[in-house]
């Protein structure tokens, strides 16, 4: 079997036991890194050995449609670099049984404390600070960018799965009081509440369920309206809510603080105590080890026929 694999980051995050694996697995490796057209890979589209498409998203700028990968000949798979699959066109795979994977929980430690981390400089209005340039008139700005202390204020996380349970833990590690709300109750020792009670007493709200047409529906007007003036919300997820809403919120000062991945350059754009950086939240050694690994899984399990993150037609 071939394993057709671009990915820019590859010399960067491949290792020599990895590769050894691969190299045990039978599989034989044409990787290309200089970003271009799919269809300039000639070798692709032509020959009949089995191969396996292997693709890290930013090298096509996070979309495959089925045109892109449909004429390539005895196809057994299209394999993901990354958790997220909604920039794969799957309409091709799922008519002619072809396994689409994805990766899974390799960047939970480092989104949590990334959560944790906006967390913090929120709680110390270190946006507000860096946007006014750090001033120091002890007669008005030790008022003006009074902090919140963490400790024995309220964790609400909405969603308790691995990311969740991550950032849970390290609240509760600050002495804070965890509460949580999921759609069934977990087996933990953190307090499930109703969601309206979650936004109306939490001191820090944490999103962290799954995106897809039920979880959108949980976040209405109404219910972000009911946090309290002195509460802070965190995303570490996306298209979940109105953030021009929370933004207003914020600006009027109707909510203490709001943490959210925005786009590059976009940090002073928003007025008051707004953490708004671009998506940093997976990026350390660890999670990008921990991606390359578990991407290389998906390519031996694919040489042995088994695909245990399948993500269509299971």
């Amino acid at each position: 079997m071939k394993a057709f694999i671009f990915d820019p980051l590859w010399d960067t995050l491949i290792t020599d036991n990895l590769l050894s694996k691969l190299k045990g697995s039978g599989i034989k490796l044409v990787v290309t890194k200089e970003v271009a057209p799919l269809n300039d890979c000639k070798a692709l589209f032509e020959g009949n050995d089995e191969r396996i498409l292997c693709l890290n998203p930013d090298y096509i700028s996070w979309k495959l449609s089925s045109d892109d990968y449909k004429n390539i000949p005895n196809l057994k798979a299209v394999l993901g670099a990354a958790t997220s699959y909604s920039w794969i066109d799957t309409s091709y795979a799922d008519k002619n049984n072809i396994p689409v994977c994805n990766i899974r929980n390799f960047s939970t430690e480092a989104v949590a404390e990334w959560a944790v981390t906006m967390m913090f400089n929120l709680a110390r209005q270190v946006p507000r600070l860096i946007k006014d340039g750090f001033p120091l008139d002890f007669d008005k700005d030790f008022r003006k960018y009074r902090g919140i202390e963490l400790h024995d204020k309220t964790a609400g996380i909405i969603g308790l799965g691995h990311i969740g349970s991550a950032i849970a833990k390290r609240c509760d590690g600050l002495g804070m009081k965890v509460t949580y709300w999921s759609s069934s109750p977990k087996t933990t020792r953190y307090e499930r509440r109703e969601l309206a009670e979650i936004f109306a007493n939490s001191d820090v709200i944490f999103p962290t369920v799954a995106t897809n047409e039920e979880t959108k529906k949980l976040f209405t007007p109404e219910l972000l309206n009911s946090m309290k003036p002195s509460a802070i919300f965190i995303s570490v997820a996306h298209e979940l809510f109105d953030e021009q809403l929370i933004l207003e919120m914020v600006k009027n000062v109707k909510l203490f603080g709001f943490g959210f991945e925005a786009s590059p350059g976009s940090f002073n754009k928003y007025e008051g105590n707004v953490w708004a950086a671009p998506a940093y939240a997976w990026v350390t050694d660890g999670s990008m080890n921990n991606s390359m690994t578990k991407w290389v899984e998906n390519m031996v399990n694919a040489a042995n026929n088994k695909f245990p993150n399948r993500i269509n037609n299971k």
